[in-house]
C-alpha cells in the first residue's frame, strides 16, 4: 500500500521537518549576508585607502617632476639656434681632420616666406599650431594611445614650438625615463618660454631658419636656392610642398637623394594640404602632376671631405649613442680614423691604384677594421659621393645585403668546430642533397666534387658541405654563436643561412664577425670614436671597447687555417704579403626567377659580390654591386668574381702589414691522417704519399687509430717443402682475407660511417681496389747469398719450384702481397728444403730467434722539451733457447734502422716533434726482420 506524503515516519511529522529545515536555511542565509556585507564594507575601505595612497605617491611624484623640470630647463636663446660652435674630428692620432656645424646660413622673416609654404608646414608638420599654446593635448592623447597600441608611424605629437626647442636644446633621448623627462621639458620650454614671449610668426622663423635641409645646408632660403635656383618667396606650391616635406627626414626626402622617396613625400604633403583646406582638389592635383625632376635645377657637385664617408659613419654611431647630433651640438670627438688606410680606399675611387671601374654607376662598400682593437679605420661608403649623410652603403643600418658564402665559417664551420670538436680534416660528402624539408639546392657550377675535408670544402666554398656541418650542429647553439658575432637573422634559423641565403647584412657587422676570428675568439663591436668631449659643459664620455670571448681559440685557428688556405689558392686576389697570414673568403648572391624576368637580365647575374680578407691586422670587408638592378645596370657573376679580387688585391697590398702571423695555440694539434678515414685514422707505414694529409685538430679530439687500409700484410703460416725428382713443391697456410679488401667488412664500414652515401663510396672502393691494390696472394723469393730473386706470384697456397738438378739446402721465402700494390708485403716466410727430399729443420731449430720486447705498435706521447724515445728493443736467443741478446749487440750483429714518416733514415725518434715511425731490427745470422711502429702524439 502507498504511504500518505503526510503520514509520520518513525513517529515524526514530515510537514513539520519540512518547515523546520526551511526556517534553518533562512537564518543561514541572513548570518551569511551579514557576513558578506560586513566583509565587503572592510574591503572597500582597504581599496579606497590603497587609492588614496597611490594617488598621493603619484601627485607627489608629478609634482616633484614639474618642479624638477621648471628648475632645471633654461631660458630659450636665439643664438643656440643658429651660432653653434663647430665639432671638431680628430683622426686616431689626435691631429684635427675636419669640422662640423659651423655652416652659414641666409636667414629669412616671416614676411619673407610665401603663404603656401607657411601653408604646406602647418598642415604636415602641426595642423593646430595657430590655436594651441605650445602643446597639443588632443594630438598627444592621440598619439600615446597610438604607441600603445604598437602602431608604426604613431609619432611623438611634437608641435612646432615643440621641434625648435628640441632642435635648440633637448638631448634628443626618446626611450625610459630620459625620454619622458625630455619629452616634458619641450612641453614647459614650448609653452612658458617660448609661447609666452614670442609670437607665432616669430616661432615660424625659428623653425624654418634653424632645420638642417640636406646636402649639407641649413634653413629654407638655403634649400630654395639649393633645389630650384630660386628664393623662398617665390615658391610655388608643389616647390613648397617638397620643402616642407623635406624636414621629416632631411638626407631620405630631399629630390637630390632619392627622386621616388622626394615625390611621395611631395604627395603626402599636398594631400594634407587639401586634407586641412589650404588648396582645392583640383590645386592638389596639378601640383602633383608635375614631376620633381622638372622642378629641381642640375646638381652641381661640390667639395665633400675627403673622409665624409667616415664622418657620415661616425655621425651615426654618436647620434645613437648619446641621441645628439655632432653637426648641431659642438663636441671635440676622438675618432678612430686611420688616415693612412682612409687615402687608399679614396686613391681606389680615383683610379690611382691601377684599376678602372667599368662604369660611374657600379658600388663598393669598403669597411677596413683594425684586429688588435676592433676600431673603424676606414670606410668608403660610395662611389662618387656628392655630399654629407648620404646613404652609406658600407655602414648604415638601412640598406643590406644578403652574404652569399661569406656566411660558411659563421654559420656552418665554425659551430661544428666549437661545439661537435671538429677538425679541419672532418670528412664531407658533396654529392647529390637536400635540406631537411626536401627541397634540393646545388652549387653554381651545378657539379659535384665527392667526399672532401672541411678544409678543402671551405676553400672551395661547395654549398652541400656546409649544409651537411649545420646540419650537424644543434640550433640553439648555432643561434648563440652568430648572435655573438654581431649577425643577426632574425627569429628562425634557416639551413639555408648556411650558405648566406634568406637574411642580409652589411660589411660593417661581417668586417667585425671575421675581426673575431682574427683575434683567437674575441668579439669587439665596431666603433668609430673613442672619445667625446663635450663643449658646452667639458663633458666627457667615453667610449672604450669590450671584448667578448664569443669561442675558443682552437676554433678561430682553425677558420684561419682553413681560410689561409683558400688565399694561397688566390681566393681573395692574386696577392700575397710576405710573411703575412691572410685568409679569404668570397660570396655571391642571386636574384630570384620573378626578379630576373621582370627586368630582362641574363639567369646567371649575381646580385651582390663580397670579398673578405684578414690578417693579423687588419680586416678588409669589400661588397661589390650595382645599388639597383635595372636592364642596363646588373653584374655577371664572372665579371664580377674578377673585379672584386682585382679590388681587393690593389687595396690589400697596401694595407696588410708584412711578417704577421696568426698565433698557433699549443693546445692545436697538427697531425698527419690518412685520407678518406671515416673517422679519421693516422697512417700506417706503408700508407702512400699521396693518401697522407696533415689537418688540425683540438688536443684530446686527435685519432689514435692507425688505418689497416695500407699496413702490412700477416705472414702465411706453417710452411712446408717437399722434393720429387727435380722438384720442390712448397706449401703453406693461408692468411686471414685482409679488411681492406674483404667486400663484407667494407660493405658495413661504408654503411656504418658513410650513411646515405655509403653505395656509391663503398663501389668507388672496390673500384679502387680493382684497379689500384689487386687480389691477394703469395711472392715467392728463393734466397741465395742474403739475396731474394722473386721466382713468381701466386693465389695459390702451393707453389713448385723446379729445376735441372737439385743439391744442397734451399731456402724459399713467401711473402704475402697484393697483385698490383706490393709496399705492404710481409715479411715473409722462411721454407728451407734439403734436395734429400726430407724438409730441413726450421731457422728456429738451427739458429735461434729474435722477438720484439713490447708491442710492435707503440705510442708516445708528444712533449715540448727535446727528449728522446726509449726503444725496448729486442731479444735474441740461440738455438738452444738461452738469452744472448747482449753478445749480440757487444760483437755489433743487431742491425736498428729508424725510418720518418716520408722513409728518411735518422738516428733518434724525437718526443717534440708529432709523427709515425718505424723501427727495423736485423740479426746478423737470423732470418727474422722484425719491424716496430712507434706513434708520436
Amino acid at each position: 500500500m502507498k504511504k500518505n506524503k503526510k503520514t509520520n515516519i518513525k513517529g515524526l511529522n514530515v510537514e513539520k521537518i519540512k518547515k523546520v529545515k526551511d526556517t534553518v536555511k533562512e537564518k543561514v542565509k541572513d548570518k551569511t549576508e551579514k557576513i558578506k556585507r560586513k566583509k565587503k564594507k572592510v574591503t572597500g575601505h582597504k581599496v579606497l585607502i590603497v587609492i588614496l595612497a597611490l594617488a598621493i605617491v603619484g601627485i607627489t611624484s608629478v609634482l616633484a617632476g614639474a618642479i624638477y623640470i621648471i628648475v632645471s630647463a633654461p631660458d630659450f636663446d636665439t643664438d643656440k639656434l643658429y651660432n653653434k660652435e663647430a665639432t671638431v674630428l680628430l683622426d686616431k692620432n689626435g691631429t684635427e681632420y675636419a669640422r662640423l656645424g659651423k655652416e652659414n646660413r641666409d636667414l629669412v622673416t616671416y614676411d619673407d616666406l610665401p603663404q603656401v609654404l607657411v601653408d604646406a608646414i602647418v598642415a604636415t608638420e602641426d595642423s593646430r599650431f595657430f590655436q594651441h599654446q605650445g602643446f597639443d593635448i588632443a594630438r598627444f592623447i592621440v598619439a600615446s594611445l597610438q604607441q600603445v597600441r604598437g602602431q608604426s608611424g604613431a609619432g611623438g605629437a611634437s608641435t612646432l614650438t615643440m621641434q625648435v626647442v628640441k632642435n635648440a636644446y633637448s638631448n634628443k633621448k626618446t626611450a625610459g625615463l630620459g625620454g619622458i623627462i625630455r619629452k616634458f621639458t619641450d612641453i614647459y620650454m614650448a609653452i612658458f618660454k617660448l609661447e609666452k614671449q614670442y609670437t607665432k610668426e616669430e616661432i615660424i622663423e625659428f623653425y624654418v631658419n634653424s632645420q638642417f635641409m640636406g646636402n649639407g645646408i641649413y634653413g629654407v632660403e638655403q634649400a630654395s636656392q639649393k633645389y630650384f635656383g630660386k628664393s623662398v618667396n617665390d615658391l610655388t606650391l608643389g616647390e613648397a610642398a617638397i620643402i616642407a616635406g623635406i624636414f621629416n627626414a632631411p638626407s631620405s626626402y630631399n629630390p637630390f637623394s632619392n627622386i621616388e622617396l622626394c615625390t611621395s613625400r611631395r604627395n603626402r604633403v599636398l594631400d594634407l594640404m587639401f586634407l586641412h583646406g589650404y588648396i582645392t582638389e583640383e590645386q592638389r592635383d596639378d601640383a602633383k602632376a608635375i614631376s620633381v625632376e622638372s622642378l629641381i635645377v642640375e646638381k652641381k657637385a661640390r667639395e665633400v671631405n675627403k673622409y665624409q664617408s667616415f664622418i657620415d659613419t661616425m655621425i651615426n654611431d654618436v647620434i645613437e649613442d648619446t641621441g645628439l647630433d655632432p653637426a648641431t651640438t659642438p663636441m671635440l670627438i676622438q675618432t678612430t680614423l686611420d688616415p693612412n688606410v682612409q687615402d687608399i680606399l679614396n686613391a681606389l675611387n680615383k683610379g690611382e691604384l691601377g684599376y678602372k671601374f667599368v662604369n660611374d654607376v657600379i658600388q663598393v662598400a669598403i669597411v677596413v677594421t683594425d684586429v688588435n682593437d676592433g676600431s673603424i679605420t676606414a670606410v668608403d661608403g660610395r662611389r662618387n659621393q656628392t655630399g654629407e649623410r648620404q646613404l652609406n652603403l658600407a655602414t648604415d643600418k638601412k640598406i643590406t645585403f644578403q652574404p652569399g658564402s661569406t656566411a660558411k665559417p659563421i654559420f656552418a664551420y665554425g659551430p661544428l668546430i666549437e661545439y661537435n670538436n671538429a677538425s679541419t680534416g672532418t670528412y664531407f660528402w658533396d654529392d647529390p642533397y637536400a635540406y631537411s624539408n626536401g627541397t634540393v639546392f646545388y652549387d653554381s657550377d651545378r657539379g659535384y666534387q665527392g667526399m672532401q675535408t672541411m678544409r678543402t670544402a671551405l676553400s672551395n666554398s661547395r654549398n652541400i658541405p656546409a649544409v651537411q656541418a649545420l646540419q650537424q650542429v644543434d640550433k640553439e647553439k648555432i643561434a648563440e654563436f652568430v648572435h655573438a658575432l654581431g649577425i643577426d637573422y632574425g627569429k628562425e634559423l634557416y639551413e639555408s643561412y648556411a650558405i648566406g641565403g634568406g637574411f642580409t647584412t652589411n660589411p660593417l657587422r661581417m668586417a667585425a664577425a671575421y675581426g673575431a676570428f682574427a683575434r683567437g675568439g674575441y668579439y669587439i663591436e665596431p666603433y668609430s670614436y673613442s672619445k667625446i668631449t663635450f663643449k658646452d659643459t667639458n663633458e666627457v664620455m667615453e667610449n672604450k671597447p669590450k671584448r667578448e670571448k664569443v669561442m675558443s681559440e682552437e676554433t678561430a685557428y682553425m677558420i684561419n687555417s682553413m681560410l689561409v688556405t683558400a688565399q694561397k689558392q688566390g681566393v681573395g686576389g692574386n696577392f700575397a704579403i710576405s710573411g703575412t697570414d691572410v685568409g679569404a673568403k668570397t660570396g655571391t648572391s642571386t636574384y630570384d626567377s620573378a626578379t630576373l624576368k621582370k627586368y630582362n637580365v641574363p639567369l646567371s647575374t649575381s646580385a651582390d659580390n663580397w670579398n673578405i680578407t684578414y690578417s693579423p691586422d687588419y680586416v678588409i670587408s669589400l661588397w661589390y654591386g650595382y645599388e639597383y638592378l635595372s636592364h642596363d645596370y646588373y653584374t655577371d657573376p664572372i665579371k664580377a668574381d674578377t673585379a672584386r679580387k682585382r679590388i681587393m688585391a690593389a687595396i690589400a697590398k697596401k694595407i696588410y702589414k708584412q711578417n704577421s702571423k696568426f698565433d698557433k695555440p699549443s693546445s692545436i694539434i697538427e697531425l698527419e691522417v690518412e685520407k678518406y678515414s671515416v673517422p679519421l685514422q693516422l697512417p700506417s707505414e706503408f700508407t702512400p704519399a699521396d693518401m697522407r694529409i696533415t689537418e688540425l685538430f683540438r688536443s684530446g679530439t686527435e685519432p689514435t687509430d692507425v688505418s689497416t687500409r695500407y699496413s702490412r700484410l700477416e705472414n702465411p703460416t706453417n710452411g712446408k717443402g717437399t722434393v720429387s725428382g727435380n722438384s720442390i713443391n712448397l706449401t703453406w697456410d693461408a692468411i686471414e682475407t685482409p679488411e681492406a679488401i674483404d667486400t663484407n667488412k667494407l660493405q658495413t664500414y661504408f654503411d656504418e660511417n658513410y650513411k646515405t652515401f655509403a653505395k656509391k663510396y663503398y663501389e668507388q672502393r672496390i673500384s679502387y681496389n680493382n684497379s689500384y691494390i689487386g687480389s691477394l696472394g703469395y711472392n715467392v723469393y728463393l734466397e741465395s747469398n742474403g739475396q731474394l730473386q722473386l721466382l713468381g706470384y701466386t693465389s695459390n697456397t702451393s707453389y713448385t719450384y723446379n729445376a735441372a738438378s737439385l743439391s744442397g739446402t734451399y731456402k724459399f721465402v713467401v711473402k704475402s702481397a697484393y697483385s698490383i700494390f706490393k709496399n705492404n708485403m710481409s715479411t715473409g716466410l722462411t721454407i728451407s728444403v734439403a734436395t734429400n727430399g726430407s724438409p730441413s729443420p726450421s731457422p728456429s731449430a738451427t739458429v735461434g730467434s729474435v722477438a720484439l720486447n713490447g708491442n710492435a705498435t707503440d705510442t708516445a706521447k708528444l712533449i715540448t722539451q727535446a727528449a728522446t724515445y726509449k726503444d725496448p728493443g729486442v731479444t735474441v736467443k740461440d738455438k738452444n733457447g738461452n738469452d744472448i741478446t747482449s753478445t749480440i749487440k757487444s760483437s755489433n750483429k743487431l742491425t736498428v734502422t729508424i725510418k720518418d714518416s716520408s722513409n728518411n733514415t735518422i738516428n733518434n725518434i724525437m718526443l717534440n716533434k708529432a709523427g709515425t715511425y718505424t723501427i727495423t731490427y736485423k740479426v746478423e745470422g737470423y732470418d727474422q726482420v722484425l719491424t716496430r711502429t712507434v706513434i708520436v702524439k
